[in-house]
């Protein structure tokens, strides 16, 4: 008679002993994924150095001698006109300091240089009544003008595209301005001595007014901690005023060099002083918490 129980013992037993032999023909489990990278918060922000050059093509701009000459003058008997008064155009460069608030607000506060701009204008005096009708000045100025201006900045970053950031912002500041090496060269004429030559030299003078600037561009990643950024600015940075000027008679008279032959002595004052900037500039970030892309984990298979 079969015993039933040893058989089943037996059964169980040899489906134990098969079970572990398979098991111990399979590889070891694997490793425990490690967790992805942290994402970097948008909140989070870095401070920065900045450093731009390039060019300003100054716009046109108008200027006067003051006092007004025509303060000599009875109403209506004389007028004053200028002809042909423009700047040249600006090298410039600047250094800063800005901290990076999110992803796409940024601010930095700006020193500036401007320089190797040239004014240069023609005025015509014409008395044409009372005692001194027909008496004619025209004058030819020419000074250099460089200017210092500190500024504080704010951007806004418009997204990203292909590793391209689009912005726009704004700025607000004081300027510094020099009109410097100013000459006048120029012809008196008037019915009683004829023509003869006149001008003189302009002492420098300084003028410190208010600045504000709009600015657009792109700046896109060289470097870990680098971008690299492009930008225009239209910039208004006030007005300049020359020193008192020192001027020969007119008369053709020797060793004649003088304040009062200028009237008492007079200087040039320009109107706002604007330009359309052109930049080129690199910002280098202090640290690695600057908002960027995070790298996308690596998947493993097995």
């Amino acid at each position: 008679m079969v015993d039933f129980r040893a058989f089943a013992l037996s059964a169980v037993a040899g489906v134990a002993l098969s079970s572990a032999a398979f098991a111990a023909d399979l590889l070891p489990p694997p490793p425990a994924m490690e967790p992805p990278p942290p994402i970097m918060s948008s909140e989070m922000g870095g401070w920065y150095l900045r450093g731009d050059t390039g060019v300003g093509f100054n716009n046109s701009v108008s200027a006067s001698t003051t006092p007004n000459p025509l303060n000599a003058f009875a109403p209506g008997q004389a007028n004053d006109n200028w002809y042909s008064s423009a700047m040249s155009e600006a090298a410039l460069f600047d250094i800063g300091v800005g901290y990076q608030v999110n992803r796409w607000f940024r601010a930095d506060v700006t020193g500036e240089l401007r320089g190797g701009s040239e004014f240069s204008g023609l005025e015509v005096l014409n008395v044409t009544a009372g005692p001194n009708t027909g008496f004619q000045a025209a004058d030819f100025y020419r000074g250099h003008v460089s200017s210092l201006l500190g500024m504080v900045n704010g951007y806004v970053d418009l997204g990203s595209w292909y590793g391209i950031t689009p912005f726009v912002g704004g700025g607000v500041g004081v300027a510094f301005n020099r009109f410097y090496g100013g000459t006048d060269n120029g012809v008196i004429s008037n019915a009683v001595t004829g023509s003869s030559p006149s001008g003189g030299v302009f002492g420098a003078g300084t003028k410190a007014d208010l600045a504000w600037a709009l600015m657009a561009g792109f700046d896109m990643s060289i470097a870990r901690n680098l971008k690299l950024e492009l930008g225009y600015r239209y910039l208004n940075y006030g007005k300049f005023k020359s020193g008192a000027s020192q001027c020969l008679s007119g008369n053709g008279a020797v060793g004649s060099f003088s304040a009062p032959n200028c009237g008492g002595g007079f200087a040039i004052a320009s109107k706002t002083l604007s330009s359309n900037d052109f930049r080129v500039g690199l910002r280098y970030y202090l640290d690695n918490d600057m908002p960027a892309a995070p790298d996308m984990p690596l998947v493993r298979k097995y």
